[in-house]
Protein backbone atom coordinates (compact mmCIF):
# COMPACT_ATOMS: atom_id res chain seq x y z
CA UNK A 1 0.00 0.00 0.00
CA UNK A 2 2.37 2.64 -1.42
CA UNK A 3 0.10 5.83 -0.43
CA UNK A 4 0.39 4.64 3.50
CA UNK A 5 3.88 4.71 5.40
CA UNK A 6 2.85 1.32 7.87
CA UNK A 7 4.31 -0.73 10.44
CA UNK A 8 3.78 -4.35 11.41
CA UNK A 9 1.38 -5.85 14.11
CA UNK A 10 1.47 -9.11 15.30
CA UNK A 11 -2.41 -10.95 14.96
CA UNK A 12 -3.11 -13.61 17.39
CA UNK A 13 -5.78 -15.16 14.95
CA UNK A 14 -6.24 -18.71 13.31
CA UNK A 15 -5.28 -17.73 9.83
CA UNK A 16 -6.26 -19.36 6.22
CA UNK A 17 -4.71 -19.66 3.05
CA UNK A 18 -6.24 -17.35 0.54
CA UNK A 19 -6.17 -18.22 -3.50
CA UNK A 20 -7.04 -16.56 -6.59
CA UNK A 21 -8.40 -19.93 -8.84
CA UNK A 22 -8.70 -19.15 -12.72
CA UNK A 23 -11.00 -21.00 -14.82
CA UNK A 24 -10.88 -21.71 -18.12
CA UNK A 25 -14.11 -20.73 -20.00
CA UNK A 26 -17.66 -19.90 -18.87
CA UNK A 27 -19.24 -22.46 -21.02
CA UNK A 28 -22.59 -23.36 -19.50
CA UNK A 29 -22.91 -20.17 -17.54
CA UNK A 30 -27.02 -19.51 -17.37
CA UNK A 31 -26.12 -15.66 -17.94
CA UNK A 32 -26.86 -13.81 -21.29
CA UNK A 33 -25.89 -10.98 -23.20
CA UNK A 34 -29.03 -10.23 -24.30
CA UNK A 35 -30.21 -10.10 -20.31
CA UNK A 36 -27.79 -7.78 -18.70
CA UNK A 37 -30.61 -6.65 -15.85
CA UNK A 38 -29.65 -10.11 -14.38
CA UNK A 39 -26.15 -9.06 -13.24
CA UNK A 40 -26.07 -4.73 -14.07
CA UNK A 41 -27.98 -2.47 -12.63
CA UNK A 42 -30.31 0.53 -14.42
CA UNK A 43 -27.44 3.04 -13.72
CA UNK A 44 -24.61 0.94 -15.32
CA UNK A 45 -26.77 0.10 -18.18
CA UNK A 46 -27.74 4.01 -18.72
CA UNK A 47 -23.93 4.54 -18.28
CA UNK A 48 -23.31 2.13 -21.26
CA UNK A 49 -25.58 3.37 -23.47
CA UNK A 50 -24.81 7.42 -23.18
CA UNK A 51 -21.50 5.84 -23.85
CA UNK A 52 -22.26 3.24 -26.55
CA UNK A 53 -20.29 0.77 -24.99
CA UNK A 54 -21.43 -3.04 -25.89
CA UNK A 55 -21.41 -5.78 -23.67
CA UNK A 56 -19.55 -8.75 -23.96
CA UNK A 57 -18.41 -12.09 -22.27
CA UNK A 58 -16.07 -10.43 -20.02
CA UNK A 59 -19.27 -8.81 -18.17
CA UNK A 60 -21.14 -12.33 -17.97
CA UNK A 61 -20.41 -13.86 -14.61
CA UNK A 62 -18.50 -17.03 -13.58
CA UNK A 63 -19.94 -20.24 -14.45
CA UNK A 64 -22.00 -20.88 -10.95
CA UNK A 65 -21.34 -25.14 -11.13
CA UNK A 66 -17.69 -24.24 -11.56
CA UNK A 67 -17.63 -22.39 -8.06
CA UNK A 68 -20.03 -25.29 -6.44
CA UNK A 69 -17.71 -27.91 -8.06
CA UNK A 70 -14.75 -26.03 -6.53
CA UNK A 71 -16.71 -26.01 -2.92
CA UNK A 72 -16.59 -29.64 -3.31
CA UNK A 73 -13.36 -29.77 -3.40
CA UNK A 74 -12.84 -28.67 -0.24
CA UNK A 75 -12.83 -24.77 -1.00
CA UNK A 76 -14.60 -21.86 0.14
CA UNK A 77 -15.83 -19.10 -2.25
CA UNK A 78 -15.25 -15.34 -1.04
CA UNK A 79 -15.41 -13.40 -3.97
CA UNK A 80 -16.27 -14.24 -7.74
CA UNK A 81 -14.71 -11.93 -10.78
CA UNK A 82 -16.42 -12.12 -14.07
CA UNK A 83 -13.54 -9.70 -15.73
CA UNK A 84 -10.97 -12.58 -14.92
CA UNK A 85 -13.34 -15.07 -14.83
CA UNK A 86 -11.93 -16.54 -11.48
CA UNK A 87 -12.72 -16.34 -8.38
CA UNK A 88 -11.36 -15.75 -4.16
CA UNK A 89 -11.37 -19.06 -2.47
CA UNK A 90 -9.60 -20.11 0.69
CA UNK A 91 -8.99 -23.05 2.81
CA UNK A 92 -7.87 -24.12 6.02
CA UNK A 93 -5.05 -26.09 5.32
CA UNK A 94 -2.11 -25.15 2.41
CA UNK A 95 -3.25 -27.02 -0.58
CA UNK A 96 -0.40 -29.27 -2.15
CA UNK A 97 1.30 -27.75 -5.23
CA UNK A 98 0.43 -31.09 -7.16
CA UNK A 99 -3.23 -31.43 -6.96
CA UNK A 100 -5.25 -32.33 -9.42
CA UNK A 101 -7.96 -29.92 -10.58
CA UNK A 102 -10.73 -30.24 -12.67
CA UNK A 103 -10.76 -29.71 -16.28
CA UNK A 104 -12.00 -25.92 -16.10
CA UNK A 105 -9.25 -24.76 -13.63
CA UNK A 106 -7.24 -22.80 -15.39
CA UNK A 107 -4.52 -22.48 -12.17
CA UNK A 108 -4.65 -21.93 -8.65
CA UNK A 109 -1.90 -19.54 -6.66
CA UNK A 110 -1.36 -19.08 -3.19
CA UNK A 111 -2.01 -14.99 -2.76
CA UNK A 112 -2.51 -14.49 1.18
CA UNK A 113 -2.22 -16.75 4.72
CA UNK A 114 -4.80 -14.28 6.84
CA UNK A 115 -7.35 -14.44 9.53
CA UNK A 116 -11.05 -14.41 8.23
CA UNK A 117 -12.06 -12.03 10.80
CA UNK A 118 -11.24 -8.60 11.69
CA UNK A 119 -8.20 -9.19 14.63
CA UNK A 120 -8.48 -7.93 17.84
CA UNK A 121 -5.91 -5.44 17.68
CA UNK A 122 -4.80 -1.56 17.46
CA UNK A 123 -3.86 0.05 14.42
CA UNK A 124 -3.12 4.21 14.57
CA UNK A 125 -4.82 6.55 12.91
CA UNK A 126 -3.39 8.66 10.06
CA UNK A 127 -2.26 12.39 10.89
CA UNK A 128 1.38 12.83 10.10
CA UNK A 129 1.09 16.29 12.60
CA UNK A 130 -2.11 15.99 14.99
CA UNK A 131 -2.96 19.80 15.93
CA UNK A 132 -6.66 20.10 16.75
CA UNK A 133 -7.96 23.22 15.03
CA UNK A 134 -9.18 26.71 16.37
CA UNK A 135 -11.23 26.66 13.76
CA UNK A 136 -12.46 30.71 14.33
CA UNK A 137 -9.27 31.88 13.83
CA UNK A 138 -7.91 29.30 10.90
CA UNK A 139 -11.47 29.08 9.06
CA UNK A 140 -13.07 32.73 10.04
CA UNK A 141 -16.58 32.76 8.08
CA UNK A 142 -14.77 31.31 4.68
CA UNK A 143 -17.26 29.39 2.95
CA UNK A 144 -14.82 26.13 2.21
CA UNK A 145 -12.89 26.82 5.66
CA UNK A 146 -10.48 23.66 5.55
CA UNK A 147 -10.84 22.38 2.55
CA UNK A 148 -9.72 26.01 0.30
CA UNK A 149 -6.40 26.07 -0.26
CA UNK A 150 -6.62 22.26 -2.46
CA UNK A 151 -9.82 23.50 -4.36
CA UNK A 152 -8.33 27.12 -5.16
CA UNK A 153 -5.22 26.06 -6.76
CA UNK A 154 -7.47 23.86 -8.61
CA UNK A 155 -9.86 26.60 -9.59
CA UNK A 156 -12.34 23.97 -8.08
CA UNK A 157 -14.54 27.00 -6.90
CA UNK A 158 -15.48 28.12 -10.46
CA UNK A 159 -17.66 24.92 -11.22
CA UNK A 160 -18.89 25.20 -7.63
CA UNK A 161 -20.29 28.13 -8.29
CA UNK A 162 -22.01 27.10 -11.39
CA UNK A 163 -23.80 25.10 -9.77
CA UNK A 164 -21.50 22.06 -10.64
CA UNK A 165 -20.59 20.40 -7.35
CA UNK A 166 -20.95 16.22 -8.51
CA UNK A 167 -24.27 16.31 -8.11
CA UNK A 168 -25.90 13.04 -9.80
CA UNK A 169 -22.24 11.55 -9.60
CA UNK A 170 -21.76 8.29 -8.15
CA UNK A 171 -17.52 8.04 -6.30
CA UNK A 172 -16.59 4.71 -5.98
CA UNK A 173 -13.55 4.82 -2.77
CA UNK A 174 -11.70 2.21 -2.31
CA UNK A 175 -9.52 2.18 0.79
CA UNK A 176 -8.80 0.34 4.09
CA UNK A 177 -11.44 1.65 6.10
CA UNK A 178 -13.71 4.69 7.06
CA UNK A 179 -13.76 4.32 10.79
CA UNK A 180 -16.04 7.55 12.01
CA UNK A 181 -18.01 8.03 8.76
CA UNK A 182 -21.16 6.61 10.04
CA UNK A 183 -20.91 8.66 13.09
CA UNK A 184 -19.19 12.02 12.97
CA UNK A 185 -21.12 15.34 12.70
CA UNK A 186 -18.63 16.55 9.51
CA UNK A 187 -20.05 13.67 7.73
CA UNK A 188 -24.13 14.23 8.88
CA UNK A 189 -25.03 16.12 5.12
CA UNK A 190 -23.87 13.19 3.41
CA UNK A 191 -25.59 10.42 5.53
CA UNK A 192 -28.67 12.77 5.89
CA UNK A 193 -29.10 13.84 2.22
CA UNK A 194 -28.76 9.57 1.07
CA UNK A 195 -25.27 10.27 -0.53
CA UNK A 196 -23.98 7.08 1.08
CA UNK A 197 -25.42 4.91 -0.89
CA UNK A 198 -23.55 1.32 -0.01
CA UNK A 199 -20.74 -0.48 1.48
CA UNK A 200 -18.96 -3.55 1.42
CA UNK A 201 -15.71 -5.11 3.02
CA UNK A 202 -13.79 -7.06 0.52
CA UNK A 203 -10.91 -7.97 3.02
CA UNK A 204 -13.33 -9.56 6.25
CA UNK A 205 -16.47 -9.90 4.06
CA UNK A 206 -18.21 -12.30 7.15
CA UNK A 207 -18.64 -9.13 8.85
CA UNK A 208 -18.99 -6.25 6.31
CA UNK A 209 -18.30 -3.46 8.21
CA UNK A 210 -15.83 -0.87 6.56
CA UNK A 211 -16.20 1.42 9.55
CA UNK A 212 -13.54 0.65 11.71
CA UNK A 213 -9.76 -0.31 11.59
CA UNK A 214 -7.35 2.63 9.69
CA UNK A 215 -8.80 5.76 9.30
CA UNK A 216 -6.75 6.71 5.50
CA UNK A 217 -10.14 6.06 3.96
CA UNK A 218 -11.74 8.58 6.10
CA UNK A 219 -8.98 11.24 5.82
CA UNK A 220 -9.29 10.55 1.67
CA UNK A 221 -13.25 10.59 1.81
CA UNK A 222 -13.36 13.78 3.24
CA UNK A 223 -11.87 15.76 1.12
CA UNK A 224 -14.40 15.04 -1.51
CA UNK A 225 -17.26 14.75 0.65
CA UNK A 226 -17.50 16.89 3.53
CA UNK A 227 -20.06 19.56 3.45
CA UNK A 228 -19.82 22.06 6.91
CA UNK A 229 -19.61 25.46 4.96
CA UNK A 230 -17.47 27.73 7.10
CA UNK A 231 -15.40 25.08 8.58
CA UNK A 232 -15.05 22.69 5.75
CA UNK A 233 -15.97 21.71 1.90
CA UNK A 234 -14.59 18.98 -0.06
CA UNK A 235 -14.12 18.89 -3.98
CA UNK A 236 -17.89 17.33 -4.48
CA UNK A 237 -20.06 18.12 -1.40
CA UNK A 238 -23.13 17.04 -3.24
CA UNK A 239 -21.80 13.68 -5.03
CA UNK A 240 -22.75 10.13 -4.08
CA UNK A 241 -20.73 7.84 -2.76
CA UNK A 242 -19.98 3.74 -2.04
CA UNK A 243 -17.25 2.71 0.07
CA UNK A 244 -14.91 -0.37 -0.64
CA UNK A 245 -12.71 -1.85 1.76
CA UNK A 246 -9.98 -3.78 -0.55
CA UNK A 247 -6.84 -3.03 1.09
CA UNK A 248 -5.76 -5.32 4.52
CA UNK A 249 -3.67 -2.69 6.34
CA UNK A 250 -1.81 -5.23 8.52
CA UNK A 251 -0.21 -7.42 5.02
CA UNK A 252 0.89 -6.45 2.01
CA UNK A 253 0.16 -9.44 -0.70
CA UNK A 254 -1.08 -9.65 -4.08
CA UNK A 255 -4.72 -10.97 -3.02
CA UNK A 256 -5.29 -7.25 -2.21
CA UNK A 257 -5.44 -6.35 -6.29
CA UNK A 258 -8.06 -9.38 -6.72
CA UNK A 259 -9.72 -7.15 -3.93
CA UNK A 260 -9.63 -4.30 -5.90
CA UNK A 261 -10.69 -6.51 -9.18
CA UNK A 262 -13.61 -7.79 -7.55
CA UNK A 263 -14.62 -4.26 -5.91
CA UNK A 264 -14.64 -2.36 -9.12
CA UNK A 265 -16.89 -5.05 -11.05
CA UNK A 266 -18.95 -4.46 -7.85
CA UNK A 267 -19.19 -0.59 -8.59
CA UNK A 268 -19.37 -1.42 -12.11
CA UNK A 269 -22.86 -3.12 -11.51
CA UNK A 270 -23.91 -0.18 -9.39
CA UNK A 271 -23.25 2.46 -11.70
CA UNK A 272 -20.46 4.25 -10.44
CA UNK A 273 -19.53 6.86 -12.73
CA UNK A 274 -15.96 7.03 -10.73
CA UNK A 275 -13.25 5.31 -8.99
CA UNK A 276 -11.20 6.73 -6.82
CA UNK A 277 -8.30 4.51 -4.95
CA UNK A 278 -5.78 5.99 -3.07
CA UNK A 279 -3.60 2.91 -2.99
CA UNK A 280 -1.17 1.28 -5.11
CA UNK A 281 1.37 -1.67 -5.19
CA UNK A 282 4.61 -2.93 -6.11
CA UNK A 283 6.51 -4.84 -2.89
CA UNK A 284 4.83 -7.06 -1.45
CA UNK A 285 5.20 -9.08 1.92
CA UNK A 286 6.51 -12.36 -0.28
CA UNK A 287 8.93 -11.20 -2.40
CA UNK A 288 7.98 -13.43 -5.35
CA UNK A 289 4.80 -11.81 -5.33
CA UNK A 290 6.66 -8.30 -5.96
CA UNK A 291 6.45 -6.52 -9.29
CA UNK A 292 9.24 -5.50 -11.47
CA UNK A 293 10.01 -2.39 -13.45
CA UNK A 294 9.50 -3.98 -16.66
CA UNK A 295 5.79 -5.09 -15.03
CA UNK A 296 4.89 -1.48 -15.16
CA UNK A 297 3.28 -1.53 -18.51
CA UNK A 298 -0.16 -0.90 -17.80
CA UNK A 299 -1.09 -4.59 -18.68
CA UNK A 300 0.83 -6.71 -16.44
CA UNK A 301 -0.20 -6.34 -12.59
CA UNK A 302 -4.11 -7.69 -11.97
CA UNK A 303 -5.34 -4.48 -10.68
CA UNK A 304 -3.31 -2.84 -13.76
CA UNK A 305 -6.08 -4.96 -15.95
CA UNK A 306 -8.65 -4.51 -13.89
CA UNK A 307 -8.50 -0.89 -13.74
CA UNK A 308 -8.08 -0.71 -17.72
CA UNK A 309 -11.00 -3.00 -18.15
CA UNK A 310 -12.80 -0.37 -15.80
CA UNK A 311 -12.20 2.42 -17.77
CA UNK A 312 -13.28 0.38 -21.09
CA UNK A 313 -16.76 -0.38 -19.08
CA UNK A 314 -17.06 3.56 -18.85
CA UNK A 315 -16.00 3.98 -15.62
CA UNK A 316 -13.28 7.04 -14.94
CA UNK A 317 -10.61 5.46 -12.84
CA UNK A 318 -8.19 7.85 -10.68
CA UNK A 319 -5.07 6.83 -8.36
CA UNK A 320 -2.72 8.39 -6.35
CA UNK A 321 0.83 8.23 -8.13
CA UNK A 322 2.76 6.63 -4.82
CA UNK A 323 4.82 8.37 -2.20
CA UNK A 324 8.05 6.57 -3.19
CA UNK A 325 9.77 9.02 -4.89
CA UNK A 326 12.54 8.83 -2.77
CA UNK A 327 12.81 5.11 -2.49
CA UNK A 328 15.29 3.00 -4.05
CA UNK A 329 14.18 1.70 -7.14
CA UNK A 330 11.93 5.09 -7.59
CA UNK A 331 8.64 3.75 -8.96
CA UNK A 332 5.49 4.15 -9.38
CA UNK A 333 2.67 1.62 -8.22
CA UNK A 334 0.37 -0.33 -9.62
CA UNK A 335 -2.55 0.89 -11.54
CA UNK A 336 -0.93 4.43 -11.59
CA UNK A 337 0.75 2.41 -14.65
CA UNK A 338 -2.18 2.57 -16.63
CA UNK A 339 -2.61 4.84 -19.86
CA UNK A 340 -6.11 5.26 -19.12
CA UNK A 341 -6.06 6.05 -15.49
CA UNK A 342 -5.62 9.39 -14.37
CA UNK A 343 -2.65 9.60 -11.91
CA UNK A 344 -2.46 11.97 -9.52
CA UNK A 345 0.72 13.05 -7.97
CA UNK A 346 1.35 15.59 -4.95
CA UNK A 347 2.23 19.56 -4.70
CA UNK A 348 2.44 21.67 -1.66
CA UNK A 349 0.25 24.99 -2.01
CA UNK A 350 2.53 26.48 -3.51
CA UNK A 351 2.23 24.57 -6.42
CA UNK A 352 5.87 22.62 -5.91
CA UNK A 353 6.61 18.68 -6.21
CA UNK A 354 6.39 17.08 -3.32
CA UNK A 355 10.01 14.71 -3.06
CA UNK A 356 8.09 11.57 -1.98
CA UNK A 357 5.49 11.79 -5.13
CA UNK A 358 6.48 8.71 -7.29
CA UNK A 359 6.64 9.74 -11.00
CA UNK A 360 7.12 8.04 -13.87
CA UNK A 361 7.76 6.80 -16.75
CA UNK A 362 5.80 3.51 -16.94
CA UNK A 363 7.76 0.67 -18.79
CA UNK A 364 6.07 1.69 -21.85
CA UNK A 365 7.65 5.50 -21.67
CA UNK A 366 3.50 6.87 -21.01
CA UNK A 367 3.76 10.05 -18.81
CA UNK A 368 3.27 9.82 -15.25
CA UNK A 369 1.71 11.13 -13.10
CA UNK A 370 -0.63 12.33 -15.30
CA UNK A 371 -1.87 15.61 -12.91
CA UNK A 372 -1.49 17.07 -10.03
CA UNK A 373 -2.89 18.02 -6.90
CA UNK A 374 -2.20 19.40 -3.16
CA UNK A 375 -0.55 16.83 -1.32
CA UNK A 376 1.49 18.18 1.33
CA UNK A 377 -0.31 19.66 4.58
CA UNK A 378 -3.39 19.09 3.59
CA UNK A 379 -6.24 19.18 6.13
CA UNK A 380 -8.38 16.09 6.26
CA UNK A 381 -11.09 14.90 8.44
CA UNK A 382 -10.43 11.88 11.23
CA UNK A 383 -13.23 9.64 12.53
CA UNK A 384 -13.43 11.71 15.38
CA UNK A 385 -14.71 14.49 14.03
CA UNK A 386 -11.48 16.94 14.17
CA UNK A 387 -8.96 18.19 11.76
CA UNK A 388 -5.54 17.74 11.05
CA UNK A 389 -2.53 18.44 8.89
CA UNK A 390 -2.27 15.19 6.04
CA UNK A 391 0.53 14.41 3.71
CA UNK A 392 0.57 11.86 0.89
CA UNK A 393 -0.93 11.52 -3.02
CA UNK A 394 -3.36 9.44 -1.01
CA UNK A 395 -4.87 12.85 -0.81
CA UNK A 396 -4.15 14.67 -3.85
CA UNK A 397 -5.94 11.80 -5.65
CA UNK A 398 -9.38 12.59 -3.95
CA UNK A 399 -9.09 15.81 -3.81
CA UNK A 400 -8.74 15.55 -7.68
CA UNK A 401 -11.30 12.55 -7.88
CA UNK A 402 -13.99 15.20 -6.47
CA UNK A 403 -12.97 17.54 -8.95
CA UNK A 404 -13.59 14.95 -11.69
CA UNK A 405 -17.21 14.34 -9.97
CA UNK A 406 -18.21 17.88 -10.60
CA UNK A 407 -16.58 17.18 -14.66
CA UNK A 408 -18.85 14.64 -14.71
CA UNK A 409 -21.99 16.84 -13.85
CA UNK A 410 -20.86 19.45 -15.93
CA UNK A 411 -20.51 17.12 -19.30
CA UNK A 412 -22.37 14.06 -18.67
CA UNK A 413 -21.77 13.18 -22.01
CA UNK A 414 -18.36 12.76 -22.33
CA UNK A 415 -16.31 9.40 -22.11
CA UNK A 416 -13.36 8.81 -19.54
CA UNK A 417 -11.01 9.26 -21.90
CA UNK A 418 -12.29 12.80 -23.20
CA UNK A 419 -12.38 14.04 -19.53
CA UNK A 420 -8.95 12.70 -18.92
CA UNK A 421 -7.89 14.61 -22.19
CA UNK A 422 -9.48 18.23 -21.04
CA UNK A 423 -7.93 18.13 -17.62
CA UNK A 424 -4.45 17.27 -18.75
CA UNK A 425 -4.61 20.15 -21.72
CA UNK A 426 -5.91 22.64 -18.78
CA UNK A 427 -2.72 21.82 -16.83
CA UNK A 428 0.23 24.06 -15.92
CA UNK A 429 2.69 21.82 -17.71
CA UNK A 430 0.41 20.98 -20.81
CA UNK A 431 2.63 22.71 -22.91
CA UNK A 432 5.57 20.82 -22.07
CA UNK A 433 4.72 17.79 -19.77
CA UNK A 434 7.75 15.76 -18.38
CA UNK A 435 7.66 12.35 -16.11
CA UNK A 436 7.94 14.18 -12.77
CA UNK A 437 4.70 16.25 -12.77
CA UNK A 438 2.64 15.17 -15.95
CA UNK A 439 0.62 17.84 -17.29
CA UNK A 440 0.89 20.04 -14.09
CA UNK A 441 -2.03 21.69 -12.13
CA UNK A 442 -5.09 21.45 -14.50
CA UNK A 443 -7.27 24.79 -13.89
CA UNK A 444 -10.88 23.58 -13.74
CA UNK A 445 -11.79 27.18 -14.61
CA UNK A 446 -11.67 26.42 -18.41
CA UNK A 447 -14.92 23.81 -17.58
CA UNK A 448 -16.75 27.10 -16.97
CA UNK A 449 -16.58 28.42 -20.48
CA UNK A 450 -17.90 25.14 -22.42
CA UNK A 451 -17.44 22.34 -24.40
CA UNK A 452 -13.60 21.33 -23.42
CA UNK A 453 -10.96 22.05 -26.86
CA UNK A 454 -11.02 19.46 -29.14
CA UNK A 455 -14.48 18.13 -27.70
CA UNK A 456 -17.45 17.98 -29.99
CA UNK A 457 -20.98 19.74 -28.64
CA UNK A 458 -23.14 18.04 -26.23
CA UNK A 459 -26.83 17.89 -26.02
CA UNK A 460 -28.06 21.30 -24.40
CA UNK A 461 -25.06 22.99 -25.11
CA UNK A 462 -25.76 26.60 -26.63
CA UNK A 463 -25.18 30.40 -25.90
CA UNK A 464 -27.52 32.17 -23.07
CA UNK A 465 -25.61 34.48 -22.92
CA UNK A 466 -22.22 37.01 -24.91
CA UNK A 467 -19.56 37.65 -22.96
CA UNK A 468 -16.82 40.21 -24.72
CA UNK A 469 -14.42 41.25 -25.41
CA UNK A 470 -12.80 38.28 -23.39
CA UNK A 471 -9.88 38.82 -22.40
CA UNK A 472 -10.56 42.21 -22.14
CA UNK A 473 -8.40 45.29 -20.83
CA UNK A 474 -11.60 47.95 -20.57
CA UNK A 475 -15.06 47.64 -20.56
CA UNK A 476 -16.72 44.23 -20.65
CA UNK A 477 -20.30 43.58 -21.82
CA UNK A 478 -22.55 40.67 -21.14
CA UNK A 479 -26.04 40.38 -23.33
CA UNK A 480 -28.52 38.27 -21.94
CA UNK A 481 -31.20 36.50 -24.52
CA UNK A 482 -33.58 36.51 -21.53
CA UNK A 483 -34.44 38.44 -18.45
CA UNK A 484 -31.84 37.20 -15.69
CA UNK A 485 -29.28 37.89 -13.34
CA UNK A 486 -25.83 38.63 -13.81
CA UNK A 487 -22.93 38.31 -11.13
CA UNK A 488 -19.03 38.67 -10.98
CA UNK A 489 -17.01 36.29 -8.55
CA UNK A 490 -13.23 36.70 -8.26
CA UNK A 491 -11.21 33.55 -7.61
CA UNK A 492 -11.79 33.71 -3.65
CA UNK A 493 -15.38 33.37 -4.01
CA UNK A 494 -15.99 36.73 -3.33
CA UNK A 495 -18.81 38.31 -5.27
CA UNK A 496 -17.61 41.69 -6.95
CA UNK A 497 -20.89 42.65 -8.59
CA UNK A 498 -24.67 41.62 -8.92
CA UNK A 499 -27.23 43.19 -11.26
CA UNK A 500 -31.03 41.86 -12.35
CA UNK A 501 -31.25 42.19 -16.06
CA UNK A 502 -34.70 42.44 -17.94
CA UNK A 503 -35.59 41.07 -21.40
CA UNK A 504 -36.08 44.80 -22.56
CA UNK A 505 -32.72 46.04 -21.15
CA UNK A 506 -30.98 43.00 -22.84
CA UNK A 507 -27.18 43.82 -21.58
CA UNK A 508 -25.44 44.97 -18.45
CA UNK A 509 -21.96 46.68 -18.74
CA UNK A 510 -19.40 45.24 -16.23
CA UNK A 511 -17.57 47.88 -14.19
CA UNK A 512 -13.72 48.23 -14.54
CA UNK A 513 -12.11 45.57 -12.85
CA UNK A 514 -8.66 44.95 -11.90
CA UNK A 515 -6.33 41.97 -14.09
CA UNK A 516 -7.13 38.83 -12.83
CA UNK A 517 -9.26 36.01 -13.51
CA UNK A 518 -13.19 35.73 -12.97
CA UNK A 519 -15.95 34.48 -13.20
CA UNK A 520 -19.17 35.62 -14.85
CA UNK A 521 -22.58 33.79 -14.11
CA UNK A 522 -25.82 34.06 -15.13
CA UNK A 523 -29.00 33.12 -14.23
CA UNK A 524 -31.85 32.74 -16.34
CA UNK A 525 -35.14 30.31 -16.95
CA UNK A 526 -32.68 27.96 -18.71
CA UNK A 527 -30.68 27.16 -15.52
CA UNK A 528 -27.55 28.91 -14.80
CA UNK A 529 -24.42 29.23 -17.44
CA UNK A 530 -21.20 30.62 -16.58
CA UNK A 531 -18.21 32.09 -18.11
CA UNK A 532 -14.43 32.94 -17.68
CA UNK A 533 -13.34 36.09 -17.80
CA UNK A 534 -10.02 36.92 -18.05
CA UNK A 535 -8.80 40.74 -17.32
CA UNK A 536 -5.71 41.87 -18.72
Amino acid sequence: MAALLLTAWTVEAQPVYKYWVEFTDKRGTPFRLDAPEEYLGPRALERRARQRIQLDSMDLPVNPAYVEALQQEGLTVLHRSKWFNGVIAYSADSLADDREWPDFVRGVRLCEVSPLSVPDTDVPNLGYSLPVFDYDTLFGADYYGGGYAQISQLNGQMLHRCGYEGKGVLIGVCDCGFPGVDTAAIFDSMRAEGRLVATRDFVWPMEDNVFNMHSHGTHALSTMAVLVPGMYVGTAPKASYVLCRTENVLSESLLEEYNWTVAAEWLDSLGADIISTSLGYFFFDDSTQSHSLEDLDGRTAPMSRAAGIAVSRGMLVVNSAGNDGWSEPQHLNVPADVSQVLTVGAVDSAGVRADFSSFGPTATLCIKPDVMAMGVNVISASPDGLFRYTNGTSLSCPVMAGMMACLRQRFPQLTPGQLCDSVRSWGSLAAFPDHFSGYGIPDFSHAVSGIPVGIGNGEGQGEPFLLYPNPARREVTVVLQSSGRVEVYDLKGGRVFFREVDNMTGQVKLPLLPAGVYLVRVSTARGIECRKLVVD
